[in-house]
């Protein structure tokens, strides 16, 4: 059911409850349609300011909003990143242990420019209040930060250690392939990958993991195998709500040559 038609029965139904706005807005999210994902997901969180989930949902909404903008839009854009921040600096303060929440916070921070409240020294300490909430999540929060400054050895080691703490999380066996990928290492960067597509062959996640990986690094005999799982990636109907966003994959499969 396309996000305008849900929208329509909704209204004709009566008025809208906080849940029913937030379904609405993750039907427009899903489209794309972010701005209008952002309103909705706004309605409900005047119902339920104190929620988490909502805080978040709107930061993320303003965030891919901004994303899609033209660079000349962006330029004006600076108040809507800073509420980007604030919105999840908010669903973390009402819920220390929204790992979701602390993610985007982490990202933002590692992301954006100075100006706008990025700070690389701030995001460290996001990586260990995430680690304080999961040992396995820290430890690939950790690996993050450490590639992101420039650490490479360290950050190694924090991805290996995501995996050994968490050994049946494929998200945390594809996040050392894929950095191993990018440090040039594609034979342990492969195998990872294929045990990965082995252990959980129906996860939009992994697939696209793999596709960013070779294509990324320009792996043109996988080339085949990359587009074929990024377009599985863009017709599944089982990826994460806030998975990649379909403008990136598409972008990714724009660098593989017909």
């Amino acid at each position: 059911m396309t996000s305008r038609i849900l929208a329509v029965l909704l209204i004709f139904a009566g008025g809208l409850s906080a849940e029913q706005h937030r379904q609405l807005a993750l039907q427009h999210y899903a489209a794309e349609e972010y701005e209008r994902a952002q309103r909705a997901f706004e309605r409900a969180l005047l119902e339920n300011p104190e929620n988490s989930e909502l805080n978040l949902w709107v930061g993320l909404a303003i965030g891919r909003r901004v994303q899609t903008m033209s660079a000349f839009r962006r330029l004006g854009a600076m108040p809507l990143v800073a509420r980007v921040k604030r919105q999840f600096e908010k669903a973390v303060a009402l819920d220390g242990s929204n790992i979701d929440a602390l993610d985007a916070l982490m990202g933002f921070l590692l992301e954006a420019p100075g100006i706008v409240g990025g700070s690389k020294r701030d995001a460290r300490g996001v990586a260990e209040r995430i680690q304080a909430v999961s040992s396995a999540h820290g430890a690939y929060a950790l690996g993050i930060w450490h590639e992101e400054v420039g650490e490479i050895e360290q950050a190694c080691k924090q991805f290996e250690l995501a995996r050994e703490r968490a050994p049946d999380n494929s998200s945390y066996l594809v996040a050392h392939a894929g950095f191993l990928a990018r440090r040039g290492s594609h034979a342990e960067s492969d195998d990872l990958f294929e045990a990965a597509l082995a252990r959980d062959p129906e996860n939009p996640a992994v697939w696209l993991a793999a596709a960013k990986a070779w294509i990324g690094a320009r792996r043109k005999s996988l080339y085949p195998r990359a587009k074929q799982l990024a377009e599985r990636y863009l017709a599944s109907p089982d990826r994460d709500p806030n998975g990649t966003p379909l403008f990136e994959v598409r972008a990714l499969l724009k660098r593989v040559p017909r």
